[in-house]
């Protein structure tokens, strides 16, 4: 049967209009009981943002699901979660962006997602998959809010530990000396950053730190590098352009481009000045978290 275009148009409008009728009626997707700073952007049902349209995120479980992330999740989707040789980018992830509360992550996970600590899935509880979704999602709209400050989570306090007891974490097992100096790069720091910039930025350095006023380490600092020795020929270093299974391409200092096959006798080395940071993530405890942030603080 043929509908001329006038009748598809009228058509598709009613369809659309009983849609729109029928989903404020049935009203938004039931989530956690509301509570401060839970107001949406949009009014009303219907296809418009409501208060509850988008899950929200609290901070205080987002901070326990940092914990969750760094022990099982880390090593393979990246310090911000933004994907990495192992591990896709959650941030873009379709089970997350249609996830409410673990709703989707919850049964993907127990699919037999291989957790990093070797533990099975099934040791990963609803309240650590509800705690994993609002640090994810935190991530995601930090991602949408960069700079703009309206995200309309405020961070929690962080300023709760023992400063003194950060600088033996920092001389000592940390190791954070070894590249950082109090009166070095790190002079003033505490007066520069807010408590919770401080503490994105040491544990998830060289992105933006969360609110868009930079990484605590240059980006000329925190640049990767390779180094390509061919078989026949001298060592090349530079900012990789491209790494894939059949070839390597590199700026050089001067800005050179460099392209290499990769065969088996091609030797290949990458540097990250940030590695010890992504090292470091399993190895912290929140009250390392905390005392690493106040010492950082008191860098006034």
């Amino acid at each position: 049967m043929l509908i001329n275009p006038r009748t598809k148009h009228l058509l598709a409008v009613t369809l659309f209009a009983g849609a729109t009728g029928f989903l404020a009626a049935q009203g938004p997707p039931a989530g956690p009981p509301a509570g401060p700073g839970r107001a949406g952007r949009g009014g009303g049902g219907g296809l418009t943002r409501g208060p509850d349209d988008q899950p929200q995120v609290d901070p205080a479980i987002a901070n326990r699901g940092r914990s969750v992330y760094v022990a099982e999740c880390v090593n393979c989707h990246g310090p911000k979660a933004r994907g990495g040789d192992k591990g896709a980018d959650l941030v873009r992830s379709q089970v997350m962006l249609h996830d409410r509360y673990g709703s989707q992550l919850g049964p993907f996970l127990q699919k037999g997602h291989t957790l990093q600590s070797g533990k099975p899935v099934t040791s990963v509880t609803a309240a650590q998959t509800t705690e994993l979704a609002h640090f994810l999602r935190q991530r995601l709209l930090d991602t949408f809010n960069r700079g703009a400050g309206n995200s309309g989570n405020p961070a929690p306090n962080v300023l709760t530990g023992d400063a003194k007891a950060g600088e033996t974490f920092f001389n000592g097992a940390g190791k954070c000396n070894t590249c950082h100096k109090p009166d070095g790069d790190l002079k003033g720091i505490g007066a520069k950053f807010e408590p919770a910039d401080l503490q994105q930025r040491f544990l998830f350095p060289g992105g933006g730190g969360g609110r868009g006023r930079g990484p605590v380490v240059s980006t000329a600092r925190a640049r990767v590098t390779i180094t390509v020795t061919p078989p026949n020929g001298p060592a090349v270093t530079g900012v990789p352009d491209r790494i894939d299974d059949f070839n390597v391409t590199l700026r050089d200092s001067d800005g050179v481009f460099h392209s290499f096959t990769r065969t088996p006798a091609m030797k290949l080395e990458k540097h990250d000045p940030l590695a010890a940071h992504v090292a470091l993530l399993p190895v912290y405890t929140d009250k390392n978290m905390h005392d690493i942030v106040a010492y950082l603080d008191s860098l006034k």
